[in-house]
């Protein structure tokens, strides 16, 4: 009995308490949200910046990423899945620069860069900021 209600404590309050909390939330917010306590979600930053950079482009673009080791441990497969179909390559990948010079003039190439940063791809152009996630976004070819 004990172990029961240890159970219920640990797993099934929180995790209910989470869905009574976000009952009437769309998909992308809950994946921007922090999680049940017992559950946490690892990828909330990386959420964020994805669903921002699908916002503002288009299906058929190409999205530049830097490299998947952001401060705050961006995952590959989240920022792949939430921008399907546009095709994401990151930084640092063997046929980046490839992607970057050798699209058709039909596609748009954007690049995604944390603000501030040195490498970053945006270079001179006009830049927009992917509200508060210190990330920005920039056309670098149309």
């Amino acid at each position: 009995v004990f172990n029961i209600f240890a159970l219920a404590y640990v797993f099934l309050i929180p995790r209910a308490q989470f869905m009574i909390d976000h009952w009437e939330w769309g998909p992308e917010a809950l994946m921007e949200t922090p999680g049940a306590m017992d559950t946490p979600n690892q990828y909330l930053k990386t959420y964020k910046v994805a669903n921002q950079v699908r916002k503002v482009t288009k299906e058929d673009s190409i999205i530049l990423m830097p490299t998947d080791n952001w401060e705050f441990g961006s995952n590959r497969s989240v920022v792949i899945q939430r921008l399907f179909p546009r095709k994401v390559y990151f930084f640092g990948d063997e046929d980046f620069y490839d992607h970057k010079n050798s699209v058709g003039s039909k596609t748009t190439v954007y690049a995604v860069a944390f603000s501030g940063d040195g490498a970053n791809l945006c270079f001179e152009r006009d830049i927009e900021s992917l509200d508060e996630t210190k990330f920005v976004l920039c056309k670098l070819k149309n």
